[in-house]
């Protein structure tokens, strides 16, 4: 996560204006796919009732258990940004003031499907060179992002492993309850795989802003703890099952979190998967929220309901009569229990789709069918700039990715180098593994194996005859200490 996020809620008028555009609210009453086993995209759960008041925890009774069982699929995700230094160039002692490197964050995500699909939030990667995945084994991979919906925030990767990877189970947010015990896994603060836990402090959170973008979702509020570096990690109810990402902080309070419902998710992941991106429909009304009275104006005893107050030219829901004054009730046989339920099943019905939107005229109630079309003038998201590495296939590399230059008595004594002998790191190949394995510009390489390293002729002479699979190890000096780091070449 690049930075702690600050809830900010909207005027109610954008929310009427939304229904026109992308809003997202509501998550559907089912979850699209219902497909077992992990031959599909997600590992779906057959639980889809509420439990019982008197039903005792379901499946895991302790967090301990819960954390063994779910923990290994949950990924620690470090991205790359744009901005490192030129080639040649000793980057300036400011830009690294982050251990993990210039133009580094870290964020989380988790397993979906056993093949390497991972979900985490779309501003953890936004803006990526480069994405490593990290589990909770150790093992690294380079992932390359799939498709991305900033409107909801969130991002689908993949990574390529020839091995059945531990994968999640996919919930159903809707059978969630206030005050039901949850738990986060994730890695706050770069401190992997940290495990929270807390209780679902409130459902139906509307309209958060995350890194300057306004969202539309049903947000899950929760207490347990989150902060930087969370982001994109799991939510998971006491049965085992993610019923959210977490997503955004609050950063003026104290155990208040929110996470994207999962049901949501669901509902985009298959765009994701084969576009992309999302596409979303539209029907070209706005609307307003019924209160009591305005209810009773209309020969309604509640005030259930949206009111349409105006209708756009030439859109779905003119061309199917729907006018100013009607009283939306159901639309496509969801009940409409408030204005921002709308948004949400308007804009995932899907373009060609021919829906049912039963309203209440002059005291009557009527069905009108809709042709839906998708959303006009819609702008493709540009995704992530990542490479996507082929199994079996090397990173491109010059002198393994690395460019050196010589070490003199006054750059070594700015790095905290010991003595003028060895050579500086002035860049690194994006892909580079030795750069995977924690080599950063401004380290100080003094050995290569056995070898001790005077100039840049010696690294060169070490590093030219090296192959594909074998192993390299660097001696490093970085800010007057002495570390090693090893890789495959």
């Amino acid at each position: 996560m690049k930075a702690a996020v600050a809830p900010s809620f909207l005027s109610p008028m954008l929310i009427a204006l939304a229904v026109v555009g992308f809003a997202t609210l509501t998550p559907p009453s089912t979850a699209q796919a219902q497909d077992h086993g992990w031959g599909h995209l997600w590992v779906e759960s057959t639980r889809t009732s509420k439990p019982s008041d008197q039903e005792a925890p379901l499946r895991h009774t302790s967090f301990a258990k819960l954390a063994a069982n779910i923990g290994p699929a949950v990924v620690n995700v470090i991205v790359t940004y744009a901005g490192s230094a030129q080639d040649g160039q000793v980057p300036s002692a400011h830009e690294w003031s982050d251990p993990r490197g210039p133009g580094e964050a870290q964020g989380s995500g988790f397993i979906i499907h056993p093949s390497g699909y991972i979900l985490t939030n779309f501003h953890v990667v936004d803006g990526a060179k480069l994405i490593k995945v990290r589990l909770s084994d150790n093992s690294e991979y380079s992932a390359h992002v799939v498709g991305v919906d900033p409107e909801t925030d969130v991002a689908l990767m993949k990574i390529d492993e020839a091995r059945k990877l531990p994968s999640v189970v996919l919930g159903n947010s809707e059978a969630i309850r206030v005050g039901e015990y949850v738990v986060a896994i994730g890695n706050p603060l770069g401190l992997n795989h940290t495990v929270t836990a807390g209780i679902v402090s409130a459902l139906g959170r509307k309209n958060l802003s995350v890194e300057g973008r306004e969202l539309y979702s049903d947000f899950i509020q929760t207490d347990a703890s989150i902060n930087p570096g969370n982001s994109g990690g799991p939510l998971i109810s006491l049965a085992g099952e993610v019923i959210g990402i977490n997503t955004a902080i609050n950063k003026h309070g104290q155990g208040i979190s929110f996470a994207i419902p999962i049901n949501m998710v669901k509902t985009l992941l298959p765009q994701l998967h084969s576009r992309g991106y999302v596409i979303r429909s539209w029907l070209g009304i706005r609307v307003q929220e019924l209160h009591p009275t305005l209810a009773l104006s209309f020969g309604l005893d509640n005030s259930l309901g949206a009111l349409v107050t105006e209708v756009i030219d030439n859109s779905p829901a003119a061309k199917a009569d729907i006018r100013a004054g009607d009283i939306i009730l159901s639309f496509n046989g969801t009940t409409i229990r408030n204005t921002e339920q709308l948004p949400w099943l308007v804009s995932t019905a899907g373009g060609g789709r021919d829906v049912d939107v039963r309203l209440l005229r002059e005291k009557k109630s009527q069905t009108m069918r809709v042709r839906m079309e998708d959303q006009p003038n819609q702008k493709q998201p540009t995704l992530p700039a990542t490479k996507r590495l082929s199994a079996g296939t090397s990173p491109p590399t010059a002198e393994l990715g690395v460019r050196v230059k010589a070490l003199t008595a006054t750059l070594a004594r700015q790095l905290g180098a010991h003595s003028a002998a060895g050579v500086v790191v002035t860049s690194l190949e994006d892909t580079s593994p030795a750069r995977r394995s924690g080599l950063r510009q401004r380290d100080v390489i003094t050995e290569v194996g056995e070898s001790t390293i005077g100039t840049e002729d010696d690294f060169e002479k070490f590093t030219r005859g090296l192959g594909t699979g074998d192993v390299v190890r660097f001696k490093v000096v970085r800010g007057g200490r002495i570390i090693y780091i090893a890789f495959e070449r």
